[in-house]
C-alpha cells in the first residue's frame, strides 16, 4: 500500500495542476512547487522532472520559465485577454534589480579571476533564477483575479497537509512511509526519535497564516487542517518552527483586533487560543508522552549553557559560523560579494554552504556582499510595509491576500535566522514567490480586484 502510494501521489498531483491549468494557466505553477516539495511528496521519483543530474539545481527554473511562457503563447494564438494588473515598478522591484546586478558583476568578476570556470554558469543560473523568477511569478500572478490566487495557493495547503499527515505517520508514529533514513536517531524514554528536515513539508508556515486567515470560509475542514500542520511542527521537535507558529497566532490576533478597532478582542483571543494550546499539550502528552517530553527538553536546553560540540546548532554558534564565512571572504570583495564562485574555484564553498543551510544571511554575504544584504533588509521592510498598509486599506480577498503575505514574511525573518529559507537546497527558483505575488498585489486594480464576498 505504502508503494502505492509513493508511486502515485506524485502523478495525481501533476494531473490535477495540468487538469486546473489548462483552464486557469495559474495552476501550471504548482508543478514548479511540486518540485521543490520533493521528497514529501515523493516527487523525487518522478523521471520527467529529475532528467538533468548535476544541473538538477536549476531544473525547477527550467520547467517554471517553460510552463509560463505556455499559457503566454497560448493567449496570444487565441487571443484572449486576461485581467492584467501589471503597473509601475514598484520598491520591491527596485530591491530585486539590483541584486540581479550584482549577480551579474560577481559573474563577471568570477570570470576575470578565476582561470577554472568549471560550474560557475550553474552556480550563476541558480542565482539568478531566484531573481528572473521573482518576476515570472509577478507576471503569472497578475494576469489572474484575486480569487483564482486564493484558490491556488489553497491547493498548496491542501498538499502540504497531505505531506503533514505522513510526516506525522512515520517520524511520529514510526510507519515506514518515506524511504531516506533521517539524520538523527536517538532514545528517549525508551521511545526511539527521529529527526529530518529533507522530506518535512516544505510550507507548514505558510499553511498555519493561511488556514487562520481564511479559516472563517470553511471552519470544521480548516480546523483539521490546523491540526494537522500544528502536529507536524510539533513532531519536527523543531524549536524555531514552534516559536514561529505561535508568532504567527500572536500577529495574526494583533493585525485582525487592530484593524476592526477592537484590542480587547486581541487580549480574548490570545486567551482563548492559549487555553486550546495548553489542552492539546496536555492531550498530546497523554497520546505520545515521550515525544512531547523531548520537545520540551529541547526548549529547556536553551537556558542551559553547552559547548560548541555539545549543542552545535544554537543561534550563537550560527552566527560564529557565519562570521568565519565572513571573515575568508576577501577584503576586496565584502562590498558585492563572491559572486558565483563554486567548489571549484574555492574550496570553503561546501563549508560556505553547509553554513547558509542554518542561517540565510551568510550565503546573502557571500554570494551578494554587504550591499546586497542591505539590498534584501530592504526588501523585507518595504514588503512589510506594503503589505500591511494594503491590508490596512482594502476589503474583501485582497485584504485577506495582503494579511497572508505579511504574516508568512514575518515568519520567514524570523525563518532566516535559523535555515536556509530562499535559498533552499530544494531549489531557489521560487524562493521569493510570496514577495512576487505580494508585488503582483499591490499592482492590482481595487475596483477590478476586489471580491464580492
Amino acid at each position: 500500500m505504502i508503494e502505492l502510494i509513493r508511486l502515485v501521489l506524485p502523478y495525481l498531483l501533476i494531473l490535477y495542476f495540468v487538469v486546473k491549468g489548462i483552464k486557469e494557466p495559474l495552476y501550471f505553477l504548482g508543478i514548479p512547487f511540486l518540485m521543490f516539495m520533493s521528497n514529501s511528496i515523493f516527487f523525487d521519483g518522478v523521471k520527467l522532472f529529475n532528467i538533468l543530474g548535476k544541473w538538477d539545481s536549476i531544473l525547477i527554473f527550467i520547467w517554471l520559465v517553460f510552463l509560463w511562457i505556455l499559457p503566454m503563447l497560448v493567449r496570444i494564438y487565441t487571443g484572449k485577454n486576461e485581467i492584467s494588473n501589471i503597473r509601475r515598478l514598484n520598491v520591491m522591484d527596485y530591491c530585486i534589480i539590483g541584486l540581479m546586478l550584482i549577480s551579474f558583476v560577481g559573474l563577471g568578476m568570477t570570470i576575470i579571476n578565476y582561470s577554472l570556470l568549471t560550474n560557475v554558469f550553474k552556480e550563476f543560473l541558480n542565482l539568478i533564477s531566484l531573481f528572473a523568477c521573482y518576476f515570472i511569478i509577478k507576471n503569472w500572478s497578475s494576469h489572474n483575479k484575486p480569487e483564482v490566487l486564493v484558490k491556488f495557493l489553497f491547493s498548496l495547503l491542501i498538499i502540504n497537509s497531505i505531506a503533514s499527515f505522513l510526516y506525522i505517520l512515520h517520524q511520529g508514529l514510526h510507519f515506514n512511509i518515506y524511504p531516506s533514513m533521517e539524520y538523527s536517531t536517538e532514545f528517549f524514554q525508551g521511545v526511539e526519535i527521529t529527526r529530518t528536515f529533507w522530506f518535512m513539508p516544505q510550507f507548514l508556515a505558510f499553511s498555519i497564516a493561511y488556514i487562520l486567515v481564511f479559516k472563517e470560509k470553511k471552519s470544521f475542514v480548516f480546523s483539521v487542517l490546523l491540526i494537522v500542520n500544528l502536529l507536524a511542527i510539533i513532531i519536527s521537535y523543531t524549536r524555531s518552527l514552534v516559536i514561529n507558529a505561535a508568532i504567527i497566532f500572536l500577529f495574526y490576533f494583533i493585525l485582525t483586533g487592530l484593524k476592526k478597532g477592537r484590542l480587547g478582542l486581541v487580549f480574548k483571543n490570545i486567551f482563548i487560543y492559549g487555553v486550546l494550546g495548553v489542552l492539546g499539550i496536555i492531550m498530546l502528552s497523554k497520546l505520545l508522552p515521550a515525544n512531547t517530553k523531548y520537545l520540551m527538553n529541547r526548549f529547556a536546553e536553551i537556558k542551559e549553557s553547552k559547548s560548541y560540540y555539545e549543542e552545535p546548532d544554537n543561534l550563537e554558534v550560527r552566527f560564529i559560523n557565519t562570521g568565519i564565512i565572513i571573515s575568508n571572504i576577501d577584503g576586496t570583495k565584502k562590498m558585492l560579494g563572491m559572486g558565483s564562485v563554486s567548489e571549484k574555484q574555492l574550496p570553503w564553498v561546501t563549508d560556505m554552504k553547509q553554513t547558509t543551510a542554518d542561517m540565510v544571511w551568510t550565503g546573502v554575504i557571500f554570494r551578494w556582499g554587504i550591499v546586497g544584504l542591505i539590498l534584501f533588509i530592504l526588501l523585507y521592510f518595504f514588503s512589510i510595509i506594503s503589505a500591511f498598509n494594503f491590508y490596512m486599506k482594502s476589503e474583501g480577498v485582497l485584504s485577506d491576500l495582503a494579511l497572508l503575505f505579511l504574516l508568512y514574511i514575518i515568519s520567514q525573518i524570523i525563518e532566516s535566522f535559523v535555515s536556509w529559507t530562499f535559498m533552499s537546497g530544494h531549489g531557489f527558483a521560487i524562493g521569493l514567490w510570496y514577495f512576487a505575488m505580494l508585488s503582483a498585489l499591490v499592482g492590482f486594480n481595487k475596483n477590478k480586484g476586489l471580491s464580492n464576498e
